[in-house]
């Protein structure tokens, strides 16, 4: 604990050093890659801590509440309109932090994770997957209710952690989650469930284990090189200024080749030529991504064929912001 204390006064520190001495300075806030396409002016949606690109209509965005709101995510147009209210019961949002897309056998699912830990002292952490909805089935901005296929309950084996981050990784079979408030950070995985079409909706989550052997423990897989960090980190918020290189948001490519992890100020685009796994993925030099100054991102996602992905923030309304990959890195190429 007091090495944690010591980290954020020393980033406290440098924010000061770089604020004094580089005032006159300016950041660069746009680029030509990255666009707005629209705004979340829904008044529900004001924690915006999750994303996930739809993966049976295109251009529909997933979203859900940090901790404290209803066990409910939203699904909005590329605009940031409503469209959707979908109510999960049997569950809580005790600190949901990200979500994912994906398809297995041809179905779509979602995945909401119930992995943040401010104060990093949670006995249990939790994963629910629903059937994607069909939003085009349904009537404008309608409201429905749904039950978790699974919901799996889990904890780490080297103590409670914050984790904003979680994908899936559908070649791998596995998710994958990314912690944040320790240095270094480290992957984890869990299994993800085979024959996710089979499974009986669950009725209600337990809030406590029923007995050990219901509580999975996450798989330790590394720690892949630390997030490069820039002297623009330390300019607007000294709040946001003190996670400085911290994830708060992790998407993946249904290929396995490609993942994009989301900070308060940058992006991270990974690459590699073969499917071989998260850490050896985040172990690549990554091209960073400078996008315009948000109130705290927290929400990053894909589309489908992994060309281009969404940003947006916490706070309302909140700007939804397109990254065009190809062009990012014909940039980066100059």
């Amino acid at each position: 604990m007091a090495a944690k204390f010591q980290n954020q006064f020393l980033r406290l520190c440098l924010y000061l050093v770089f604020a004094l001495a580089i005032t006159a300075c300016s950041v660069k806030t746009e680029q030509a890659n990255i666009r707005q396409v629209g705004n979340i002016t829904y008044k529900k949606i004001a924690e915006a801590s999750g994303l996930a690109y739809s993966k049976i209509q295109d251009d529909v965005l997933w979203l859900h509440n940090d901790g404290g709101d209803s066990a409910a995510v939203y699904a909005v147009n590329l605009s940031g309109d409503l469209l959707a209210t979908v109510n999960i019961e049997g569950v809580k949002n005790i600190d949901w932090e990200d979500m994912s897309s994906f398809v297995i056998n041809g179905n779509a699912y979602l995945l909401i994770a119930d992995v943040g830990d401010n104060s990093a002292n949670r006995s249990q952490y939790f994963i629910h997957i629903i059937a994607e909805p069909d939003v085009s089935k349904l009537a404008l901005a309608a409201s429905i209710k749904v039950t978790p296929l699974v919901s799996l309950a889990f904890n780490y084996p080297d103590g409670p952690k914050d984790c904003e981050s979680v994908a899936v990784d559908v070649v791998n079979l596995q998710i994958v989650l990314l912690s944040k408030r320790q240095t270094p950070q480290t992957l984890y995985q869990l299994p993800l469930p085979l024959e996710l079409e089979l499974a009986q909706p669950v009725a209600v989550l337990p809030s406590v284990p029923r007995q050990e052997r219901d509580t999975l423990v996450a798989k330790p897989l590394g720690a892949p090189p630390a997030l490069p960090e820039s002297f623009s980190d330390y300019f607007g918020s000294i709040r946001l200024a003190l996670f400085a290189g911290n994830s708060t948001a992790m998407s993946f490519s249904k290929d396995g080749l490609s993942a994009v992890v989301l900070t308060y100020g940058h992006a991270y685009y990974y690459k590699q030529q073969q499917p071989t796994g998260a850490l050896s993925l985040l172990s690549t030099t990554p091209t960073i991504i400078d996008f315009p100054k948000l109130f705290q991102a927290e929400a990053v996602s894909f589309n489908h064929d992994a060309s281009r992905f969404y940003i947006t923030s916490e706070g309302s309304p909140a700007p939804i912001y397109e990254v065009n990959i190809a062009a990012v890195l014909a940039s980066s190429d100059h």
